[in-house]
């Protein structure tokens, strides 16, 4: 196989990746979290009530957001036949790290907010989570892709 086509292949399997997998789970586990606060209490009321469980939850659905931009923009400049093929490059780089970074931070606060039960085999959320760390670390975790974003924007 030509080194063009391997590399064509890798840059459209970590798009799918991220896309498919990493931001569907991000979303299912922001409508998880939402739904779960609005329906548990503590001291009497609803916890989707507190204040600092809200601005996590903001906080989670705009690291959702901004991942599917990022993916809109990688898959956009894929299917564009006039793209720069570094430009393709940087913003499946981009997009990798994206979801690396904010897979952390939803899966983090997503088992945190159901408190102990988020991590039982229960609930989804455990497995959601443990999937979004997988997908972090299949071709190279978010450090490393940023590393080569760098390398790639210095050049």
């Amino acid at each position: 196989m030509p080194k063009a086509a391997a590399e064509s292949a890798l840059w459209m399997a970590i798009s799918a990746s991220c896309s498919a997998s990493g931001a569907g789970v991000m979303q299912k586990l922001n409508a998880t979290t939402v739904e779960y606060a609005k329906t548990r209490e503590q001291f009497g009321v609803k916890i989707g009530s507190f204040q600092a469980l809200q601005h996590r939850m903001v906080d989670m659905f705009m690291a959702c957001e901004q991942t599917k931009s990022l993916l809109y923009r990688a898959v956009c400049s894929m299917d564009d036949g006039a793209q720069d093929a570094v430009e393709v490059e940087k913003n499946i780089l981009a997009l990798k790290v994206m979801v690396g970074r904010s897979g952390k931070l939803i899966g983090g606060e997503a088992i945190q907010m159901h408190g102990g039960m988020g991590i039982t085999d229960e609930l989804d959320v455990g497995h959601y989570a443990k999937r979004l760390m997988m997908i972090n670390t299949t071709f190279g975790d978010a450090d490393y892709q940023q590393q080569k974003f760098a390398a790639l924007s210095n050049a």
